[in-house]
């Protein structure tokens, strides 16, 4: 496989409704913003204040900036959420999710251990926190601890399908997607095929 003939695998979908868990919050603070705003109408205002309660920053009394930087923060985060990608390529899992991109060489693949299983049920992989990720209920990204005591990468849409890839000296894959099985008979192939080290 060459990089011009990357293979996609299709992410397990998952509900787009999730991202209000991101973008629901920075709303109530970008109304409590506008509102303190609205009625809080100074004349002798310095030129920058910092507060503890929302607006957060205010630039010669107003909060503009401070609001500017949710809408911000809120089209980033959403956009984030929808960033999912697993692609097969030049002998290397390249794997995208939210902020986080992980790529793997196929050769580090424990391949005679992966499994697709159910996070709800099994102990050894389940989730139990997070240490670098982007997470809400049903959505996980990025790293986390594992219940069996591994690390794992996470891009995991579907709890109950997910692919499950020990990785030699790293963190475990856990990705959920469409035809999981359709990428460990390709990772498979390609491991087949790659020269001996």
């Amino acid at each position: 496989m060459s990089g011009s003939d990357a293979r996609p695998f299709d992410v397990a979908e998952s509900s787009s409704l999730r991202v209000l868990w991101v973008l629901l919050p920075l709303l109530a603070v970008l109304g409590v913003g506008i509102w303190s705003q609205l009625h809080d109408s100074r004349t002798d205002a310095p030129w920058m204040e910092v507060t503890l309660s929302p607006p957060f920053f205010l630039m010669s009394g107003s909060a503009a900036w401070s609001l500017a930087v949710i809408v911000l923060m809120g089209v980033g985060l959403g956009w984030a959420f929808f960033r999912r990608r697993v692609e097969l390529a030049d002998n290397v899992l390249d794997v995208r999710s939210t902020l986080y991109r992980r790529r793997t060489p196929v050769a580090d693949l424990l391949l005679d251990q992966a499994e697709v299983v159910d996070l709800g049920r099994d102990r050894r992989y389940g989730i139990r926190f997070k240490t670098n990720g982007y997470s809400m209920p049903g959505f996980y990204s990025g790293h986390f601890r594992l219940q069996g005591g591994g690390k794992g990468f996470a891009l995991v849409t579907d709890r109950a399908r997910t692919l499950v890839i020990p990785v030699r000296g790293g963190s475990t894959l856990l990705l959920s997607l469409e035809r999981p099985q359709a990428l460990l008979e390709a990772l498979r192939k390609v491991a087949a095929t790659a020269p001996r080290q």
